[in-house]
Parts: structure tokens; C-alpha cells; sequence
């Protein structure tokens, strides 16, 4: 059985501008992001994003789903060897600004093991993080995550 502070809630920084995804209807089935389906779903996607003035690209994006940066996927990867990817290209053209982010998919459990999983609520997707994974962004200085203690069920 995990102990309780094994993992935690995994999700995005409120207060920082940030880029918001537009238009991702029709462009990427969100349903696909399981590790049964993602492989109907095209290796990378281009997405439009609305900035503001001052805007911080963080490591972790949660809306509409998670997006994480090269850097952090790295990290991911030295826990979570086998977590596939989708790479995304997000661009502004209003400003003439992009960003590359990637897309992890996310194991759906609730058991020990996985460093990064997804749980079904009934408002969506909680992502939980394992101990050593938050701790490894942070020593790395991951921007844009906030953490929450969860019990593991």
C-alpha cells in the first residue's frame, strides 16, 4: 500500500499570465489521450494560443490538458521510461510567438508505481505525481506546478 505522502495532486500555478490554447476542437480528440488510443492520434499537433503582455511559458500546463516542456519531459522520462509523448507546436500568430510543449499520456491508476497517472473524478482528470518525480522538477526549477496532498485509494 502507498503511504499517503508518496504522491501528491499535480496541478497548474494560478496567478502567472500564461499561454491559453484556442481553437483545439477538431484538432485533437482529448478522448485519445489514453495509452490504448494515442496511437490514433497524429505524432504532433499545432495548436493556437493567445498570449498577453508579460507572458511566462512554465514547465507545466494544465488547460485544456497537461502540456509539459522539453525540460520536464526529460525529467518525466528518467522516472517514466516508457510514457509516450505527443509534441506540440502552439503558436500566436496575432504576435508572431510559438512554443514547443509535449504531451504526456498518463496512465489511468490508482496503484503504486506509476511516477505521473491520471485518476477519473467526476469533474474531470486529477493528475498525481509520486514524490520523487516533484521533487526532481523542483530541484531542476520547474515553473508553473502547484502540489496538494491526496490519499492514494
Amino acid at each position: 500500500m502507498c503511504r499517503r505522502s508518496e504522491y501528491f495532486i499535480l496541478s497548474g500555478q494560478s496567478g502567472n499570465p500564461i499561454p491559453r490554447l484556442e481553437s483545439w476542437y477538431g484538432r485533437l480528440d482529448v478522448r485519445k489521450l489514453t495509452r490504448e488510443a494515442y496511437r490514433e492520434l497524429p505524432d504532433r499537433v499545432m495548436q493556437n494560443m493567445k498570449t498577453g503582455t508579460d507572458i511566462l511559458y512554465p514547465d507545466i500546463l494544465f488547460a485544456p490538458f497537461l502540456l509539459v516542456s522539453r525540460e520536464a519531459m526529460n525529467v518525466i522520462w528518467m522516472y517514466e521510461e516508457e510514457m509516450p509523448f505527443i509534441f506540440a507546436a502552439l503558436f500566436d500568430t496575432d504576435k508572431g510567438e510559438s512554443a514547443s510543449y509535449y504531451i504526456p499520456i498518463l496512465a489511468e491508476k490508482e496503484e503504486c508505481g506509476e511516477a505521473l497517472y491520471r485518476v477519473k473524478k467526476r469533474d474531470g482528470w486529477e493528475v498525481r505525481i509520486r514524490l520523487d518525480l516533484a521533487e526532481s522538477l523542483l530541484r531542476r526549477g520547474a515553473e508553473g506546478m502547484e502540489l496538494s496532498e491526496t490519499a492514494v485509494t
